[in-house]
């Protein structure tokens, strides 16, 4: 199970992009979401492959968290969206990944079957 991995980094790829798609106005807010875009789409994945490098994203998306109110962020929409982000990416980094097991039956046969 994957899948969280995957959700931030479809997360990540948002906070790139969201800057021109919001039409955020502060420098501080694009900047921000810029770099957390990338810290959070390397950090999730880097945890495919190193489970615990998961919980680089919890830091980041508490820091989106409350980076509107640290740096001083004026627009709304810059401001609703890191929050909400934020707590999306930390969420999903608390999920843990676990492989997906398949169980197999197997049928004994006894002598004389050819099948």
């Amino acid at each position: 199970m994957t899948w969280p991995r995957w959700i931030n980094v479809v997360l990540g790829i948002w906070l790139l992009i969201a800057p021109a798609v919001l039409g955020y106005v502060d420098a501080y807010a694009v900047n921000n979401d810029r770099l957390l875009g990338i810290l959070i789409v390397a950090s999730a994945i880097v945890a495919l492959w190193a489970p615990k490098a998961r919980f680089v994203n919890v830091v980041l998306g508490m820091w989106l968290i409350i980076a509107p109110f640290v740096l001083g962020y004026f627009g709304g929409r810059a401001i609703a969206n890191d929050i909400v982000v934020g707590i999306a990416v930390a969420v999903f980094a608390f999920l843990p990944s676990r492989p997906i097991t398949r169980t197999t039956t197997t049928t004994t046969t006894g002598p004389g079957d050819l099948s």
